[in-house]
């Protein structure tokens, strides 16, 4: 559970954390990796090194090449980041961190899916870059991500709330409030149109 939720962007530039290669998010991720012991895997046999050809291998066998009915997709790559600040890393262990990732997993829908983490501190805010196969390892069927950015964000408030330290306030404001807010703000600006135009009418007409 983490304080902060991000998907990150496509090849298209778009924030979707979809993608289409295992081998590059990979690559990636791995190349400015923190400790070594701030990693791991979840359904996979394969060490992380091998884990791009083993998520393939999920999806090629089991999506694409298998008898299932339906589309198949070309971007079975779901790639996050869960951040933390920087004050946490005097207290983050490993053990926290395989066990937000396997929370976070569960809050997508994921749990059942291969897994890579990878934990990254060299910007000084510790984050962990999640890269998870969309592609059920069994059914070969594409995990829905309906909603997912207001699941993770109820997902982090959550956290934070457990933790006892708050950063994000505002994800803790019951959804009614925001909805009066917005609706206070929307009847501001029109009262404020009105004004305006009541003005405009009490001008006097030009002069031809």
């Amino acid at each position: 559970m983490a304080r902060v939720f991000v998907l990150v962007e496509d090849e298209a530039g778009r924030q979707t954390g979809r993608g289409g290669s295992f081998a590059g998010v990979l690559s990636y991720v791995l190349r400015d990796a923190g400790p070594e012991a701030w990693r791991g895997t979840f359904g996979l046999m394969l060490p992380i090194v091998d884990a791009a050809t083993e998520m393939e291998h999920a999806h090629r066998t089991t999506h694409l090449d298998g008898n299932r009915r339906g589309p198949k997709t070309k971007r079975p790559v779901l790639h996050a980041v869960l951040a933390w600040h920087p004050s946490d890393l005097e207290w983050l262990t490993r053990e926290h961190l395989a066990d937000t990732v396997q929370s976070a997993l569960a809050a997508m829908g994921l749990s059942e899916h291969q897994c890579v983490w990878v934990t990254h501190t060299d910007t000084g805010r510790p984050h962990v870059h999640v890269v998870a196969n969309l592609v059920h390892p069994d059914t070969g069927k594409v995990a829905r991500l309906g909603l997912i950015k207001k699941r993770m964000s109820a997902f982090c408030a959550s956290y934070e709330q457990g933790l006892g330290d708050v950063r994000c306030k505002r994800r803790l404001t019951p959804k009614a409030a925001n909805e009066n807010r917005s609706r206070q703000a929307r009847a501001g600006q029109a009262s404020v149109g009105a004004a305006d135009k009541q003005k405009a009418s009490n001008l006097p007409a030009p002069r031809p």
